[in-house]
């Protein structure tokens, strides 16, 4: 993961170091992983909704460039 900030010039480096110490903590406290006791079912919405046909169709290409990260 790359994180990116601005910080002011003026700032002295060891304020700027114990920022970026307790966002890495805060990123790495976030990142574990959570293991559950018991699995959860299959099926729980079962019956709630309905995927249209539509769904299955192919993106059109304008959409699939902004995934791609280029700008139509």
């Amino acid at each position: 993961m790359h994180v990116t900030f601005n910080v002011p010039d003026n700032l002295p480096l060891a304020t700027v170091e114990k920022f970026v110490q307790r966002i890495e903590k805060r990123l790495i406290r976030k990142a574990t992983i959570v293991e559950f006791k018991k699995p959860r079912p299959i099926g729980l919405a079962k019956g709630e909704f309905e995927v249209p046909k539509t769904f299955f169709k192919p993106l059109p290409d304008e959409l699939i460039q902004v995934f791609e990260g280029f700008e139509s």
